[in-house]
């Protein structure tokens, strides 16, 4: 399942900032960050599940971004087949449209949506029931597949403080995240602010991948093999939303190459 951390700060020129990490099937072709959504809105980008057409994370400069982490609550169907979870981020930042807004349930399977806008951020959670809102304050926070900030959550109640305790980025990345990476490896201090929360994570990366507190994943979950394929650092201001993405060649693993695409 994937990782998102995210500071909010309510009136700042890049009022949120979030480090998503997302988790998939290896098998499940994709694309990197681009405009793949032109009949919805050109300025609309972000990655792209190729099998569904939707996005695990979709963002504009007007609308700021939205990514989506799957939960495991069953969903009853009538036919046995879902909507793509994917339409949820598209849907947010092309139109506007948030789960439940007319009052009809998602006809996905469950779901936790993060939105951030220059506004701040909120966690909208389908859980095959309701759709409910948590509002996320100042401060850092952290989602997986759960409820965020949850410290029974192996991965949140291991490494929320940790991603608390450290500066957290204030401005979009200059860097991409390998390089980012490379720079806390090195004892460099790449100046755009990232540093401290991909500190925390190459510390992360000591785990074995299939540990339940591991952030970098290569485990069979409920819905099968997943493993972790790429790396998003954004930031969101009023007028623009910056973000950096890095595709890991090798899944689940930060010691091999990988490809780096802004957007």
């Amino acid at each position: 399942m994937c990782t998102v951390v995210v500071r909010v700060d309510p009136g700042s020129v890049w009022s949120v900032t979030v480090l998503a990490l997302r988790d998939e099937s290896p098998e499940r072709p994709w694309d990197p960050p681009a405009a793949w959504w032109p009949d919805r809105d050109p300025g609309v980008r972000g990655v792209r599940d190729r099998a569904a057409g939707g996005a695990w994370l979709a963002a504009s400069d007007r609308a700021g971004l939205a990514v989506v982490l799957n939960r495991g609550e069953p969903v009853p169907t009538a036919d046995g087949t879902w909507t793509t979870r994917g339409v949820v981020p598209v849907d947010a930042v092309a139109d506007g449209l948030l789960p439940g807004h007319d009052g009809t349930l998602p006809t996905t399977r469950a779901f936790n949506l993060v939105r951030a806008t220059a506004d701040g951020a909120a966690v909208l959670t389908w859980d095959g029931t309701r759709v409910r809102t948590t509002e996320l304050g100042p401060g850092v926070h952290m989602v997986t597949h759960g409820e965020p900030d949850d410290p029974s959550s192996p991965r949140i109640g291991r490494w929320l403080e940790a991603f608390r305790a450290v500066d957290a980025p204030v401005g979009p990345p200059v860097l991409g995240p390998f390089d980012e990476l490379r720079s806390v490896d090195a004892g460099d201090d790449a100046g755009d602010g990232w540093g401290g929360w991909f500190g925390v994570l190459a510390e992360s990366a000591a785990l074995p991948s299939d540990h339940p507190d591991a952030i970098l994943r290569d485990a069979h979950e409920a819905e099968g093999h997943m493993t972790t394929l790429s790396i998003v650092a954004a930031a969101i201001g009023a007028e623009r939303t910056v973000l950096q993405h890095a595709r890991l060649t090798e899944p689940g693993r930060l010691d091999g190459s990988v490809e780096l695409h802004r957007a």
